[in-house]
């Protein structure tokens, strides 16, 4: 076997040969504006996506983020409702531009919200990507309201090294991951779509498919979804997504939630969703809106168990040997529910929901406070009040919370304050009883279950010049009963500080130390040698550096390096990691862009693993852990063939080195390589 050192050139003398080939005299100007703030558009939705660890390919946050990108909002007409759905624009930011709106009475370009007095840059840099202006020379950008468009994606992957559970024979299915979505749209008041797919090792017959047909606008309907959709409500205590925006660098926009109500469900995730059907209508008297909303959903989960009961839900939606195949909707859940919501222009808005769950069988607990039963129901009431923001107002204050019952209570209550159009400070006060088991909730905090914690979120961001920003977040909190991985009652703490250096308008340098703090057990020996696990403190330190140079229009530099610690009180257990990687990104025309990366990394463990976020294809999500001792590098184009045809691949490849094989059970590779190729046709008509 050679070692991974001798294969190092190929993927370095890719980047040279890109970055002598984009080396024109061209680069030494500066970039533009528009290119200098797109690229920072773009840093700023990685900064928001990055912070979900899950090892996964799946991310609602990113089938949001593309959709609103697809679907751009005409600045001139978008309500305040509608704005506050971009991610990372605070009520504040939200609040002046419609008031700049009303003051200009009419947007002529996008890149007017740059004028907005204070922080008009940094809305421009949040919203470029997801809005426009509905003028001749925006028209490719704008959905049409008279006009039928029609979508097609289709992509096929393929991990170019066999698999354990190929080589022995117990994955029915091919090697080949298959993704197609079809959607179509008339305007803004009819939207459609279907999607299929089929994971590696699974039978085209196992795989997942989805579907809705959705109205918006339509006579007194307000919005109906037929088919899969989500429901978004308050702060996510009873009713949200499988996911949302976690603790990052993003520190004010994670806070507050933006429910949008019903939402088509376009992502892949097999379990967190509703099928059936779902309306709202909505009423205006006055300054007051009044929205009501009723859904209802019948659909098989999977779950383990017997034919008389169930013990876990199966939620990775793998479907690859007849043990997994015995999962796939083995339990039915009819559910109904409802939400009302009334607002008031710009100043208060208060809600409520609720829903009922059944299953056709029991589902037994296996531990105390554990969802058991055949029925289960949630409620909550939320409510969120603005203060400020009119003309001439250079503070904001936006109050919030939501307070729900589902067997236990729970509550979260805060507050968002903007110092002047500069400064902006937002706390959180969450308590989740450990008897609160709401099954479709995701509201904000440490644990993904919205249960069995208390915490306090104290976040800041500050723009000190127009060339130095600043954001930080520490957030105290504690588990007041027993959780998976700790039979006590466990506590911890994080912060987070970032500082963003544009020493000119082309670099951009961000520097980031992170500090993670948590009670947990740990395996040790007690002198006499006997096994124990002791409860400690184990304590997480991450520091980043990130350099970004927009060299021209056709070309960008991106280089990070990043180091981690992990240590643990009392123990002689202390874990090192590192990461390195320089990329480029070189787009000879507005047609082609390529992109290749090269990483080095080495850490003890997994415990000490790091993470990076790369880009993909549209709608893939990658943010690989990466642990032990090796390198990784990848290559991705993408080509525009025509105005409505566009062609995507990647192909990305990972070396350990000391190793034998890669992964474990079924998915193991043996040897120390790992790769993978990725192609995507996209057709819009």
């Amino acid at each position: 076997m050679h070692s991974s050192s001798s294969r190092f050139p190929r993927p370095l003398m890719l980047l040279v040969c890109l970055t002598l080939l984009s080396a024109t005299p061209a680069q030494a100007q500066e970039p533009q504006d528009t290119t200098t703030i797109t690229d920072r558009s773009e840093q700023r939705i990685e900064s928001l996506l990055e912070s979900d660890e899950r090892e996964t390919d799946d991310s609602e946050t990113l089938d949001l983020v593309e959709w609103l990108s697809d679907h751009p909002l005409d600045l001139n007409t978008a309500t305040a409702a509608q704005l506050s759905i971009i991610p990372q624009l605070t009520p504040a930011e939200v609040s002046a531009i419609t008031n700049y709106r009303a003051l200009v009475r009419r947007f002529q370009s996008v890149e007017q919200l740059g004028a907005i007095p204070g922080n008009g840059e940094e809305i421009l840099t949040k919203v470029r990507p997801f809005v426009v202006v509905n003028e001749r020379a925006e028209r490719k950008r704008t959905p049409s309201y008279d006009r039928t468009a029609i979508a097609l994606r289709s992509r096929a992957v393929r991990d170019l090294q066999p698999r354990k559970g190929f080589r022995d024979n117990s994955f029915a299915g091919s090697p080949l991951k298959s993704y197609n979505r079809l959607t179509l749209s008339q305007g803004q008041h009819l939207q459609a779509g279907a999607l299929f797919e089929k994971d590696a090792g699974e039978r085209a017959a196992d795989g997942f498919v989805s579907g809705y047909l959705a109205l918006n606008d339509w006579s007194f309907i307000a919005q109906a979804v037929l088919g899969d959709y989500v429901i978004e409500a308050g702060q996510g205590l009873v009713l949200w997504r499988s996911s949302a925006p976690g603790k990052g660098s993003e520190a004010i926009a994670v806070t507050k939630r933006h429910g949008g109500a019903i939402q088509p469900y376009r992502s892949t995730d097999e379990f967190h969703f509703l099928r059936g059907a779902a309306v709202t209508s909505q009423l205006a008297i006055g300054e007051q809106t009044i929205a009501a909303t009723a859904f209802y959903s019948q659909r098989a989960l999977h779950a383990s168990g017997t034919d008389s009961s169930v013990s876990s839900f199966y939620e990775e939606g793998l479907f690859r040997t007849d043990h997994e195949r015995a999962r796939k909707g083995s339990l039915q859940e009819k559910l109904f529910g409802g939400r009302l919501r009334v607002r008031s222009g710009n100043d208060w808005a208060v809600g409520g929901a609720f829903y009922h769950s059944t299953f056709d069988k029991p589902i037994i607990a296996e531990r105390l406070f554990e969802f058991g039963g055949r029925s289960t129901s949630a409620a909550g009431l939320d409510a969120e009040v603005y203060f400020g923001g009119g003309a001439g107002s250079r503070s904001h204050i936006t109050l919030f919370g939501e307070l729900a019952r589902a067997d236990g209570m729970a509550g979260i209550a805060g507050t968002i304050l903007s110092l002047g159009p500069r400064t902006t400070v937002a706390m959180l006060f969450r308590s989740y009883s450990p008897r609160f088991v709401s099954l479709h909730a995701y509201g904000f905090g440490e644990g993904t279950g919205t249960r069995n914690e208390r915490g306090f979120y104290l976040g800041a961001e500050a723009e000190l010049t127009r060339r130095l920003r600043i954001a930080g977040y520490l957030d105290h909190y504690s588990f007041p009963w027993r959780t998976f991985s700790n039979p006590l009652p466990a506590s911890g703490r994080d912060y987070l500080l970032q500082i963003l250096a544009s020493p000119t308008r082309a670099l951009d340098l961000i520097l980031r130390y992170s500090n993670k703090t948590q009670e947990a057990t740990e395996a040790a020996t007690d002198s006499l040698l006997r096994s124990i696990r002791p409860m400690v403190d184990r304590q997480q330190h991450k520091l980043r550096l990130t350099a970004i140079l927009q060299v021209s229009k056709k070309l960008r530099l991106k280089g990070r390096v990043e180091a981690t610690a992990v240590e643990y009180a009392l123990l002689e257990k202390n874990q090192r990691g590192f990461l390195f990687y320089h990329d480029l990104r070189y787009a000879p025309s507005r047609s082609l862009a390529l992109e290749a990366r090269v990483i080095f990394y080495h850490t003890d463990s997994y415990d000490s693993r790091v993470y990076e976020y790369e880009n993909d294809l549209r709608g893939v999500f990658a943010n690989p852990a990466l642990y032990g001792k090796g390198w990784r590098w990848y290559f991705l184009m993408r080509w525009s063939v025509a105005d409505f045809i566009s062609l995507a691949a990647k192909y990305a490849e990972t070396r350990k080195d000391g190793v034998s094989s890669l992964g474990s059970g079924p998915t193991e590779i043996v040897g120390d390589l790992d790769n993978r190729l990725a192609l995507q046709l996209e057709i819009g008509l």
